[in-house]
């Protein structure tokens, strides 16, 4: 079987020769080189392909069996079990749903994981072959919030519903402009989990409005190739959630412990 697989001795450095080796594969795997029930070739193949031993090769395939995506099998080549990461994170979200943290924890956690993600977005957007389909979709989406916002005054709960779902597809659309494949898997199995952290800090209507322009501003100015200011916007729209969710957790504990 000849991979073209990219050695990746230059890449993630800091890590272990087998994370660096899991990492290539994994790519391979989850961009569908490599399907699923294709075996991979034998370690020997790998340990030349990639200069490592077979040891490190074989902690490579450890960690890609944890994520599900090999069977490994004494005496056999592995196998390819599966080309997406679902069963890792549906896994891994329930591990964070059991940890024990409160919700506000939680919340405030998913924030930053949020952030973290969108502002990486917004920093190489300039650079994203398909910036003008992206921004064409997040106008449209800030319109259409716009437009409930006459429903979200008047305390109609499906203006308010329409509203949370289309503020999570902006949040989404921005998120996949970073056209990594992990990085989406994960955010697709994570975003019930993070969409929660957006309906959960009670806002008034002048706030609803607020947040609309913060998303027109955020598209305008990844429109108009400002990066700076586009990474500051994001950073205002999640830095001012996280003070809802914090504020809302506050008056909760008041009310409790009156």
């Amino acid at each position: 079987m000849d991979m073209k697989i990219q050695n990746p001795a230059q890449r993630m450095h800091g890590r272990t020769k087998s994370a660096r080796i899991a990492n290539a594969l994994e790519e391979m795997i989850l961009s569908k080189h490599l399907g699923a029930g294709e075996l991979l070739p034998s370690q020997q193949e790998l340990g030349d392909k990639f200069n490592a031993s077979s040891r490190s090769i074989r902690e490579a395939f450890k960690q890609l069996e944890a994520k599900g995506l090999l069977t490994v099998s004494q005496g056999r080549r592995a196998c390819v079990k599966s080309n997406n990461l679902d069963q890792f994170v549906e896994s891994l979200s329930d591990s964070i749903i059991r940890s024990g943290s409160s919700n506000t924890k939680l919340m405030l956690d998913l924030v930053q994981v949020r952030t973290s993600v969108e502002v990486s977005a917004a920093r190489d957007f300039s650079r994203n072959p398909r910036r003008k389909e992206v921004v064409r979709d997040l106008q449209e989406i800030s319109q259409v919030m716009e437009q409930l916002l006459p429903g979200i005054r008047l305390h109609d709960l499906n203006s308010l519903s329409s509203f949370h779902v289309h503020e999570s597809d902006f949040h989404k659309v921005l998120v996949r402009s970073n056209d990594n494949i992990i990085l989406d898997a994960i955010y697709e199995n994570l975003s019930p989990l993070l969409d929660q952290s957006l309906a959960f800090a009670a806002l008034t209507s002048e706030e609803y409005e607020k947040k609309v322009r913060e998303y027109q501003y955020i598209a305008e100015a990844l429109s108009n190739g400002q990066t700076d200011l586009a990474v500051a916007l994001v950073l205002v729209n999640l830095t001012n959630l996280k003070k809802k969710i914090e504020s809302h957790a506050e008056k909760s504990s008041r009310v409790a412990f009156a």
